[in-house]
Formats: structure tokens, sequence, C-alpha cells
């Protein structure tokens, strides 16, 4: 029975792990932060450029890892409830995935004023590429719901080894920005991008639906 219990523990696990790469990988996204990469580094040298991506990556890591485990606190203090922190998220990240859809640049990630003045610095690492490129408020949103359905502190280190999963495979990217860039060209990226518009907006309104169904119990929402 015990073993039992450990083998279902260990699969549920596995299951949050994975949902939970998926998802912060899609909402973060840095197949699509190439492009922006490349042009607030124009000036750099590639090598120059791989080491602003490997600090980036690393500052973006530290922000997500706080909110997983300083997020369920926050929520207590201000009296915020998970179906909030779901509803609100959800419909931040619809809005998200609209602009993908469209093509259009995120004003939840950085803007053409941003981006100019990016141009201008010498290190970009911290802001805009780590805040709010990679660890946005997209991604900021996903670890508070994550986190504060997390049934202990083995839960919350998966989460945590989750996210060092999703800014490795984001460092990987814009380490080889320039390959990409050249292998994709500039149809394939915005192909790229409106696909994981497409799969944002599906996890924001399951996002909604959870938070709804989580306050009316008895509404029902067939799939």
């Amino acid at each position: 029975m015990e073993e039992k219990l450990m083998t279902q523990s260990a699969a549920s696990l596995f299951e949050q792990l994975i949902v939970f790469v998926v998802q912060l990988f899609v909402i973060v996204d840095p197949l699509a932060a190439v492009p922006t990469f490349l042009a607030i580094t124009v000036a750099h040298s590639k090598q120059e450029r791989r080491a602003i991506a490997r600090r980036g990556c690393s500052i973006g890591l530290l922000a997500i890892v706080f909110f997983l485990v300083v997020g369920p606190s926050l929520l207590k203090y201000f009296a915020i409830n998970t179906s909030a922190v779901q509803i609100s998220g959800g419909l931040l990240l619809f809005v998200i995935a609209l602009e993908l859809l469209y093509g259009n640049p995120t004003g939840t990630q950085t803007s053409s004023k941003e981006e100019r003045l990016a141009e201008k610095k010498e290190d970009v690492s911290v802001t805009p590429l780590a805040i709010p490129l990679l660890a946005g408020p997209g991604a900021i949103v996903t670890c508070l719901v994550f986190s504060s359905q997390a049934s202990g502190a083995l839960s919350v280190l998966v989460l945590i080894g989750g996210a060092l999963i999703v800014f490795i495979t984001a460092y990987l990217l814009l380490h080889w920005a320039d390959e990409l860039a050249r292998v994709f060209g500039e149809l394939g990226m915005k192909v790229a991008v409106r696909i994981v518009g497409l799969i944002l907006a599906f996890i924001a309104v399951q996002y909604v639906i959870n938070g709804i169904t989580a306050i009316w119990p008895g509404v029902q929402i067939h799939s």
C-alpha cells in the first residue's frame, strides 16, 4: 500500500513538472525573444552577446525562483486567493496571446522605446532581457498559480527544477541566437510566435475556467 502511494506521488510530481515546464516555456517564449535579443545587443560581439544571455537567464531564473518560494506567502499576506490569481492571470495571459497571434510586440515585455534605450546600454542582462523579456508578468503569474497549488516543499523543489530546465533551454536558444535567426528567417520566427500565441490562449482560458469553477463549484464547464 505504501509503495503504491509513493508511486502515485512520484507520478503526480512528474506530471506537475511536465505541465509546469511546458506552460512556463510557452509563456517565457525564448524563441520569440531571439529577434529582440539580437536587436538590443546589436553593438556587441557574439561572445559578449553570449555572456549577456548567460547573465540575463541567470537573473531571470532567480526572479522566478523568488516568486515560486515567496509567492504563496505574498498572496496570504495580501489575502488573495488562488482563484483571483487564476482569473486575473488568465485574462493577462490572454491579452498577451492575442498580441502574439496578431504579430505585435507584447506590451508586457519590451516597448520600442526600451529597446532603443537598451541598444545604448553596455549591459542589458538585467533590463530589459531578464526582466521583463524573460521573467515578465506572464511568467510571474504562472509561478504564483503553481506555487499556490504546491502540496509541500518537495512540490516546490520540483517547480524550481522545472524553472531551471526552462531557463537552461532559454539560454541555449539565446546562445545560438545568430544561427537560429539564419535558419528560421523572419517568416519562420513569425510563424513560431503565432503558434506560441495560440497555445498561450488555450492556457489562459483554462486558467480562467479553473478560477471560476473553484469559486462556484456548481458551475459545470464540459470539455
